[in-house]
This record gives C-alpha cells, structure tokens and sequence, in this order.
C-alpha cells in the first residue's frame, strides 16, 4: 500500500458531526494532555502515549502476553468517534493480544499501524476482531523491539499541518498567519493563497472535530490543487484569494479528544453562541474577509464520517453564486462517473454550525464536505483534487454573478439575508 498523505507531506516538506448542542458537557476522567506510559517490569513492556495525538484511559495486564486498553473519552455524552494512540515497546519480540475496550462508545475506526510514525497501514482485518456488541475489539499484533504505533487514524497533527502550510507558502508566495488561539493557547493559523487584492474569496475549514483524520486529508489535497502548476490553478490564483484554517481544534487534535475544544464543546455546535476561543478566531476572520468591496464565494468545512458526503443548503434555499451546489457536484460526478456523489439538503434542523451560520450570514453557498472514515487514500487523493478543479472551474465562470446583499452586522451578528 502506498505512503499516506501524512508521509507525503512530510517528505514534501523537507524537499521543500453533529449530535448536542454547544453546551459545556459533564467531564467523565481529567486525562493529562503530556501522555503518560505504562511499564511492565515483569514482562519488559511498554505502552506510551507521550506524544501529540497520543492517548489512552488505562492500560493494564490480563497475562504476559495479553493486554486490556481502556479507550474513554474527555465528556459523556458524546458523538461516537472513540480515538485512541498508543506506542508498544517490548525489548524482545512477541506476539500480543490487545483488548480496546470502550467506554461510552463502540469500535469505529479499522487500526492503523506504524514503525516510524508516519508512514501508517491499516492492521489486516483478520487480526482486528470486534466482540460485545462493539464494546470491545481483540487485536493480534508483533511487537518489539522495534516501537510500534497504533492509532485510530493516521496522525495529522499540528506539527505536519503547519510545516505543510509553510511548504506552500514558499513555493507560492502564500501567506501563513495566526488568527488566534485556543484555548491553552496553541495558534490557531491560516494559509492564504492567490492574490491578496483579490475581492472574491474562498474560504476552507477543517478539523473541528479531531479524530476526522481523512477530512484533513481530503483538505490538503483539494488545497494542493489550488496551489498547483495548472494553468487553470494559476487563472484562478489570479482571481479568488483562497483563505484556509485546516486546523481549527489544535487543543482537541493534540490532546487525542473524541469530539470537543479543551473547553468541552462541541465547536461545530458553537456557531452561533461562540463561547470559545476557537469559533469566536474562525468568525471574526470570515467576516474580516467578507468586508465590503470584497465578496466571500464559497465556505467549505471538511469533515469525516462513515462514508463520503456533502451537507449543502436546501434546494430552494437563495444561495451566491446561485445553483453552485447542484452544478458543482454534477461536475464532480460527470468527471467521475464510477464515483457515487452523495447530497444530502439540510438546514441542520437549527443547529448552530458553521455551515449554517456561513449561510445565515453572508448568503453564500456553504457545504459541509465529508469523508469516509475508510475511504481508500489514493482516491481520497484522485476525488479531491478533481472535486478542486471542477470548484475552480465553476467559480471562473461564475465570476461575473452579481454578488448577494445583505445588511452588514458587527462580529458574530447574523446578517437579515436578501440573495437577488
């Protein structure tokens, strides 16, 4: 199988959902953000989460060559999306059984695994079998004396992301800055691409939910199109300024979270309160960006589910630039005829997300773009860089639509919305 995006990125760079409402959930166990490790003398084992992303509840000795690993998560209730990271080291080689028990959820994500810590595979599913209705999954692994990663997803950190967001920026005069930060205080940061007078704007989004590893991954490749050698690409460099935050939830990725901010929160159910640091960042900037003379065209929150999808507006819902959705995903479909492109119309119900309240606001069209938590990497690769340049394809000829207008308001205020 072929490298991840993640060793790709790193390679490149040395070269060069939606459930409860945004309200503080009860924590169930305080777990130290620094990772801790667990030692096993008599049977010289190691496991570690020491590192970003890495976390566990518990581990503890069924027998020497038997393990239980307790997956919790940072707040019940919760959506069911159980991370975990771990690295065993044992000082001679063995075979393991691993038990992943969960608590407050069930087995969803197939494990990867890594000798280096970027480059991952998925664990053969003959070695991966789920028992307790979902409660538990029984691992068969080699280990030592080489480290071993075991991980939910591939690990797309804050370190990967922003050395990629610098690797464009150099080769394309892009600009990496900080918007913000969370609410420990790591930057919240942004790449902006294409040119900077530009008065049209596009605007991607990424990682609020932290475990949604392929929606990063579908993010960096969409942007890697942008950035790129075409001449449609340079076209549109000229014409939209591409603004992108691929990590919105530093905290929540860094610490190994389920779901929420540091701050317990659920920030895709935060758009309309903005109670934390992160969301009030990501608002301030889009409307920073939508000020008169310029136009925001398209808003794009990547995220991961069971399997690929778009959240977009209702059908008769007003949207700017009109019918971008249906002609976009056509687009998508007519380049990929042996690809099921599946739209899902929704207003959310009147939950607060970003989408929702990009919509609200600016009257732009604003699609929550989801990917497959098993999606096969190289056609997460192939879909999204096509998904791209059918984007850029469209908004060119777009780009004479007349543009919406809306009644401006201070930060965090949705605008009253008239499309014409």
């Amino acid at each position: 199988m072929r490298n991840t995006l993640v060793s790709f990125v790193v390679l490149l760079v040395a070269a060069l959902r939606f459930d409860s409402p945004p309200v503080f959930a009860q924590a169930v166990h305080a777990v130290p953000t620094s990772g801790q490790v667990f030692r096993f003398d008599a049977s010289d084992l190691a496991v570690d989460t020491r590192f970003p992303a890495g976390r566990i509840a518990d581990c503890s000795r069924i027998d020497e060559d038997e393990y239980r690993i307790t997956i919790r998560p940072e707040n019940a209730p919760i959506n069911n999306s159980p991370w975990y990271a771990f690295q065993i080291r044992s000082e001679r080689p063995r075979s393991l059984t691993i038990r992943l028990t969960y608590e407050n959820g069930t087995h969803r994500y197939q494990p990867k695994i890594s000798r280096d810590g970027q480059r991952w595979s998925p664990l053969d599913p003959g070695l991966c079998r789920v028992e307790k209705k979902g409660r538990e999954a029984v691992l068969q692994i080699d280990a030592g004396p080489e480290t071993l990663w075991i991980a939910a997803q591939e690990l797309v950190t804050q370190k990967p992301l922003t050395q990629w967001m610098e690797g464009i920026a150099a080769r394309r005069s892009g600009r990496k800055t900080a918007i913000g930060r969370s609410l420990s205080g790591r930057p919240i940061e942004k790449l902006e691409i294409g040119s900077p007078g530009s008065k049209r704007v596009v605007f991607l989004l990424g990682r609020q939910h932290p475990p949604e590893v392929t929606g990063s991954l579908g993010l960096m490749h969409f942007v890697e199109t942008i950035a790129g050698e075409s001449d449609l690409a340079g076209r549109f460099r000229e014409e939209f300024l591409t603004v992108v935050v691929p990590l919105a939830n530093p905290d929540g990725v860094e610490t190994g979270y389920w779901r929420h901010s540091l701050g317990g929160v659920d920030l895709n159910r935060d758009w309309s309160s903005f109670t934390q640091p992160e969301t009030r960042a990501i608002r301030d900037e889009i409307h920073r960006l939508a000020r008169k003379p310029r136009q925001l065209w398209l808003f794009l929150d990547f995220h991961s589910t069971h399997q690929d999808l778009f959240y977009t507006q209702p059908d008769d819902a007003a949207t700017f630039p009109a019918d971008f959705a249906g002609d976009w995903l056509g687009g998508i479909q007519k380049r990929f005829p042996d690809y099921r492109v599946r739209r899902e119309p929704t207003s959310y119900g009147g939950k607060p997300t970003s989408m929702r309240w990009v919509h609200r606001t600016f009257g732009t069209t604003a699609i929550t773009y989801e990917w497959g938590d098993r999606t096969e990497r190289d056609r997460i690769r192939e879909i999204a860089s096509g998904a791209a340049v059918e984007m850029m394809r469209l908004l060119l000829e777009k780009s004479e639509c007349p543009a919406p207008v809306a009644t401006e308001q201070s930060a965090g205020e949705e605008a009253p919305l008239t499309v014409h």
